[in-house]
């Protein structure tokens, strides 16, 4: 599989079945995450492996108390139903934290930092791209209070997104994509 037939064709996972993901398969992942750009290289990632399902077992517990605040404040209706599931059913997740002392060049330009962020989020697609070309699913995973979850992982740094990771149950469907006359816009 090629590069934009990877990007075109990945989907999240919301339902993973319950094999085991390979401990060299993670590692590989890991490794191409690692290859992200970043400002300045800071690279100012880590990564914890999950292997343990009673963590996420309280991740979902406090994602759900997470999803009624959220559902009682913005008004969103289809979180009332949306089911949070896959986060017990993947055999991996993947904690991905952010120093934010490592962002480049807004570290001085006075800015709020965020570069960790952008560097840690292309680590994510790397991660999400990389699994998927390995027959696994993913599914970048940011509901939940980030305080919490630095509690329940024992991660000293900013949880920029937990990644489920696992064999898909089954192949997530398609979703729509906006067309690219809404997306792109040249200045000439």
């Amino acid at each position: 599989m090629d590069c934009i037939e990877a990007i075109m064709s990945r989907r999240s996972c919301r339902s993973f079945s319950d094999r085991e993901v390979e401990e060299d398969k993670v590692i590989k992942i890991l490794e191409c995450a690692t290859y992200a750009p970043s400002p300045a290289n800071k690279q100012p990632w880590e990564f914890t492996v999950v292997l343990d399902r009673e963590y996420g077992k309280r991740l979902k517990e406090e994602s759900e108390r997470t999803k009624e605040y959220l559902a009682s404040r913005s008004g969103w209706k289809w979180l009332e139903s949306f089911n949070l599931d896959f986060v017990t059913q993947a055999p991996v997740l993947i904690v991905v934290t952010g120093d934010p002392s490592k962002n480049g060049a807004e570290q001085y330009l006075n800015v709020p930092g965020k570069c960790y962020v952008d560097a840690c989020s292309a680590a994510i697609q790397n991660i999400c791209l990389a699994a998927y070309t390995m027959g696994l699913g993913t599914l970048w995973y940011t509901l939940y209070e980030k305080d919490t979850a630095k509690a329940i992982f024992g991660v000293g740094k900013d949880p920029v997104a937990i990644v489920c990771l696992g064999y898909p149950a089954v192949p997530p469907g398609a979703t729509r994509r906006k067309s690219l006359e809404e997306k792109i816009h040249f200045i000439r």
